[in-house]
């Protein structure tokens, strides 16, 4: 085994040949090696060492980033259902628009922010994240005065309509 961790296949220990093990296994393990190898070589995966609590902390960090997806499809969903369940009004237009547009930001936001605390983890450092602070915030403020103005205009112009 080389000086970091790895098991090189000029030292016999080429993961495509397992020792022991059945045959669906061998198979199995060539497969995962190749697979891996076509991965690092297209650049859509990379390997570092593991030391201490490496692997744990990128595995973290994915678990991270795979939040803001959801959040941003939560976002451009609820979007979606305002201009389609509630149409006709436009300001809840403008609502379903903003809704989709915050997503978007989200998705791009958690793609950079991964990239950048990767980027960190490899360089052992930690990158504290005050502008994402920021901007969830902002966008969270955002649409809760808009939901409220909205809200308040659309109590407004229905008064009128309401038996006394």
């Amino acid at each position: 085994m080389a000086q970091d961790g790895y098991m090189r296949i000029e030292e016999g220990g080429n993961p495509a040949a397992p020792a022991s093990g059945s045959k669906g296994r061998k198979a199995h393990e060539h497969a995962k090696y190749h697979c891996n190898r076509t991965m690092i070589n297209f650049g859509l995966s990379k390997q570092v060492p593991n030391k201490d609590s490496t692997a744990r902390d990128h595995l973290a960090n994915e678990r991270t980033f795979l939040a803001w997806p959801r959040t941003g499809l939560a976002l451009s969903g609820a979007g979606f259902g305002v201009i389609k369940f509630l149409p006709g009004v436009s300001t809840n237009l403008i609502l379903g628009f903003f809704l989709i547009g915050v997503g978007i930001c989200v998705l791009a936001f958690g793609a950079l922010r991964y990239f950048d605390v990767m980027e960190a983890l490899e360089n052992g450092v930690f990158a504290i994240d005050t502008g994402g602070v920021l901007l969830v915030c902002g966008a969270t403020a955002a649409l809760v005065l808009i939901a409220l103005v909205l809200g308040i205009l659309h109590i407004r112009r229905h008064e009128n309509d309401m038996p006394s």
